[in-house]
């Protein structure tokens, strides 16, 4: 601070003047923006038969798809798959449920993705398969199989030749009888490695070579299903 003197007859006044330094306000802190957290879902449940809803006619019927309300959200997606023959769909809403049209008498997957209007980040919940009841159904076919290991677009280091194939499967009416695995190095394979009552089955498989591979799931009532193809690559 520099003094400056003025005189003013008989009286000296003294003026202070400031120097240097910033009169601006402080910059303010940015604000965090949190990434959308992971749903869980409630309806329709995990590998059952959805028994409930509005029959619309002999074909469709109106389900409501429930999941909790997941942080730092503000919409939703709802991916749903119909198992029986592939086609997917995706159903906006700005609340923890939705009401949406399916076939009857169908099996369908589905899963929901937490989204935010402040970021372009996603959180994407667990997937579950369920049987949309029918009129006059009386045996329902099974899931599509779950493929575990090898792992899709996975490489398996082996000392034997030969490789563990794993899988689980589901079926409303507990009548699994058999699962038929084809694996070659087309894709899709062709080439049937045989029938197993076991969710595991051994392969001989040759080094630096890619395979692809699926399992078939027959019931008591010859219903079946395919899984979806998966890759692997043996070194």
């Amino acid at each position: 601070m520099k003094p400056f003197y003025a005189f003013l007859g008989a009286f000296t006044l003294v003026v202070l003047l400031s120097c240097g330094g910033s009169t601006d306000p402080l910059p303010e802190e940015e604000e965090q923006i949190e990434d959308p957290v992971v749903t869980t879902l409630i309806f329709p449940e995990d590998n059952t038969e959805c028994q409930e809803g509005t029959i619309i006619n002999d074909n469709q019927s109106r389900v409501l798809f429930q999941w909790n309300e997941s942080e730092h959200t503000n919409s939703y997606e709802v991916h749903l798959e119909n198992l029986d023959n592939g086609t997917e769909s995706t159903h906006e809403s700005n609340t923890d449920e939705l009401q949406i049209v399916i076939e009857r008498g169908t099996a369908y997957s589905w899963f929901v993705v937490s989204k935010s209007s402040a970021t372009d980040e996603t959180a994407e919940s667990e997937t579950w398969k369920f049987y949309n009841a029918g009129a006059g159904v009386v045996n329902h076919a099974p899931f599509p199989a779950d493929l575990l290991s090898p792992t899709n677009n996975g490489t398996v280091v082996i000392s034997s030749g030969s490789v563990l194939l794993d899988w689980e499967a589901y079926d409303i009416d507990n009548d699994i009888v058999s699962f038929e695995v084809f694996m070659d190095t087309n894709n899709p394979p062709t080439t049937s490695e045989g029938t197993t009552s076991e969710t595991e089955m051994t392969l001989d498989v040759i080094a630096n070579t890619t395979y692809y591979w699926f399992v078939e799931v027959v019931d008591s009532a010859n219903n079946t299903s395919k899984s979806d193809v998966f890759k692997f690559s043996i070194e």
